[in-house]
């Protein structure tokens, strides 16, 4: 199996490995055990073999049962599908709806994310989420692997990785640099977005918020660990589970 950060998915966004990261106490973060992605539900035959192959044995999809619902994931029978959203409102409004709200004031769309990273900490749904994809972490004791995401593998996945890497014992620029990529990987789709808007009558305002609403910016990470620093929020799993997953996920 080959030791690639950016994985060979031609029909989604997002796919990352999570191995090969060291921590603090000089360790490294096994390779394909654990990816994060934007969701499966465009993925083609090949991507499909792919992952397969990859040894995927969970996939969790952090997304609302709206957006499963519109979207459902395309999976090996092999593969148990878990669904576990971090929000479960929030997905209903129309793309006109969206356009119209993003219209008139270009500073919405930073906002909202920030608002929304801070729910991600602060959310009891959100923090249950996150337990149970612990949980899937840690009963994923075999050869295989474990694959979670969102819509487009940035906020709720970007949060998800960052605790799954902090639990390891990695160190936070690191993790922030992790979080980061999706800046890059998120441009195509944004493209896409704002030719999907455009129809509604494309703006400045609706320019930057639709940029906005779609790439990654430190600001938003920022505002999560602030919200976590502020309230003195424990670790994601307890120390016994940080144990576990420190044994299965690492190597020497």
């Amino acid at each position: 199996m080959s030791q690639q950060r950016l994985l060979d998915i031609k029909n989604g966004y997002n796919f990352r490995e999570l191995g090969g990261y060291q921590t603090k106490d000089g360790r490294f973060v096994k390779w394909n055990k654990v990816l994060r992605s934007g969701d499966l539900s465009e993925l083609s035959d090949s991507d499909l073999a792919f992952l397969e192959d990859y040894g995927i044995n969970f996939d969790v999809d952090l997304r609302s049962d709206t957006e499963r619902t519109k979207a459902p994931d395309k999976k090996s029978s092999k593969i148990k599908l878990i669904a576990n959203p971090v929000f479960n409102s929030g997905h209903d409004k129309t793309e006109q709806q969206y356009a119209e709200q993003y219209m008139d004031d270009a500073k919405r769309g930073k906002q909202n994310m920030i608002n929304s990273y801070q729910s991600m900490v602060t959310s009891p749904s959100a923090q249950n989420a996150f337990k149970n994809l612990f949980k899937t972490l840690l009963a994923n004791t075999d050869n295989g692997a474990v694959l979670f995401h969102c819509a487009q593998g940035k906020d709720r996945t970007g949060l998800s990785a960052a605790f799954f890497l902090f639990a390891l014992g990695v160190d936070e620029g690191t993790i922030k640099k992790d979080y980061l990529l999706s800046k890059e990987a998120m441009k195509p789709f944004i493209q896409v977005k704002i030719d999907q808007y455009s129809k509604y009558g494309m703006t400045d305002e609706l320019r930057q918020n639709l940029h906005d609403l779609y790439t990654v910016d430190e600001s938003y990470f920022d505002a999560a660990m602030a919200t976590i620093k502020e309230k003195r929020f424990a670790n994601p799993i307890h120390s016994w589970g940080q144990r576990h997953l420190r044994s299965n996920l690492h190597v020497l």
